[in-house]
C-alpha cells in the first residue's frame, strides 16, 4: 500500500496527507483541573431523622468545566447502613464542551470539619475514578459508611454546642481530563479556596512560645504570650501593656511597661482552666473542648472573664452556653 497523497494548490507537487490514525493521536490532549467546595450544615440535630436515602445537597460548584455538588445523607443512603452518615460527590452536569470520547479521571477528598474549630473530624480520600460521557451516565462517588453517627455525635458535641450546631463538609477534587477528539475546552475552573486557617497558625505560635514578650502568672503557673496579640484582642490588655492610647503617648506607654515590672502580668481570682480557655480564645477565636459536666462552670466563669477583659464575642458565646445549658 502506498502513502495517500493529494495535490497542493500552490505548487502542484504531491503532498503527504495525514492519515486519520495519526490525526487522532495528535489530537489527544490531557489537562488537569482542580476545584473545591465547602458545604455548611446548620441545625445538626434537626437534620437527623430526615429518613434513610434522603440527602441534603450543597450548592453547585464548578471544576474542570463540569458542575458538581455534595450530597450528605444524615441517616445513611440505604437501610442496612442507617446508623452511618453517607457523603457523596455527584456530577450534576458535564461541561458544554465535553465530547463523548472524553475520559475524566478524578481524585477527591471528603472532609468533615467542626463548626467552631474548623478542625478535621473525619476525612476520606477517594482513589482515582474514571468515567466518560459515551454512555450518558453521570456518576456519583463517595462513602456509604463515611462515619458512624454515634462517633460523629461524640466528636462534634462541644463545637456544635458552641457554634449554633453547624459544621462543614469539604470536597477537594483533582481531575485529569483526556480529550480524544479535540482539545478539551473545560480549562476554566473555580478557584479552590480552603477555609480560613489563621487560627491554626496563631495556636501554633501560642504553643511554641516563639517571639513571646510577656508572661502571665495565673495560680502559680506562668504562660508565655505576645503583647500585640493580647492588645489587639482585649482593650484591657491594650491599656495594661501600652497605655490607654495604645502606645501613642510615649510617656503613658513607658508607664504601662514599668507597671508590668519584669514583664510578668499577674491575674488573680481566675481558675486556671478558665484562663487557658480564654487565652486560647484570644489567639484562635475558638474554645477548647469542654466536658459536659463542666459546661455550666466554664460558661459562667468565661462570661466573667470576658467582661473583665472586654472580649465581646466570648461574652456572646458564654451567654449562649449558659442559655443552652439552662
Amino acid at each position: 500500500m502506498g502513502q495517500t497523497t493529494s495535490k497542493s494548490a500552490g505548487d502542484g507537487k504531491p503532498k503527504p496527507k495525514t492519515t486519520s490514525a495519526a490525526a487522532a493521536a495528535a489530537a489527544v490532549v490531557s489537562e488537569t483541573a482542580t476545584g473545591s467546595m465547602t458545604m455548611r450544615i446548620a441545625g445538626y440535630s434537626q437534620t437527623k431523622g430526615i429518613g434513610v436515602g434522603n440527602s441534603i445537597n450543597s450548592s453547585k460548584f464548578h471544576a474542570g468545566g463540569h458542575t458538581w455538588y455534595i450530597a450528605y445523607y444524615p441517616d445513611g443512603d440505604r437501610e442496612e447502613y442507617s446508623d452511618w452518615v453517607s457523603v457523596y460527590l455527584c456530577l450534576a452536569r458535564p461541561a458544554a464542551a465535553a465530547a463523548a470520547d472524553d475520559v475524566v479521571e478524578a481524585k477527591f477528598t471528603l472532609s468533615l470539619l467542626s463548626g467552631t474549630y474548623g478542625a478535621v473530624v473525619e476525612e476520606k480520600i477517594c482513589t482515582a475514578k474514571k468515567f466518560s460521557f459515551a454512555n450518558g451516565y453521570w456518576p456519583s462517588w463517595g462513602h456509604t459508611r463515611f462515619i458512624k453517627r454515634k462517633k460523629m455525635d461524640s466528636r462534634l458535641w462541644s463545637c456544635l454546642h458552641l457554634d449554633g450546631q453547624s459544621f462543614y463538609i469539604r470536597c477537594n477534587i483533582t481531575m485529569d481530563i483526556t480529550s480524544g477528539g479535540r482539545r478539551c475546552q473545560a480549562a476554566t475552573t473555580a478557584v479552590a479556596v480552603p477555609p480560613p486557617d489563621l487560627h491554626r497558625h496563631l495556636a501554633a505560635l501560642l504553643g511554641s512560645g516563639v517571639g513571646a514578650d510577656v508572661r502571665i502568672r495565673v495560680g502559680g503557673k506562668l504562660f508565655a504570650a505576645h503583647k500585640n496579640v493580647l492588645a489587639a484582642r482585649s482593650p484591657v490588655f491594650m491599656a495594661e501593656l501600652f497605655g490607654n492610647n495604645g502606645g501613642k503617648d510615649q510617656k503613658e506607654a513607658k508607664a504601662a511597661a514599668a507597671a508590668t515590672g519584669n514583664g510578668v502580668i499577674r491575674i488573680d481570682d481566675m481558675d486556671l482552666r478558665v484562663f487557658r480557655a480564654m487565652l486560647q480564645f484570644i489567639y484562635t477565636d475558638t474554645l477548647p473542648k469542654i466536658d459536659k459536666g463542666d459546661t455550666a462552670f466554664m460558661a459562667q466563669n468565661l462570661l466573667v472573664a470576658a467582661h473583665r477583659y472586654g472580649i465581646e464575642r466570648l461574652k456572646s458565646i458564654s451567654v449562649d452556653m449558659i442559655r443552652k445549658g439552662a
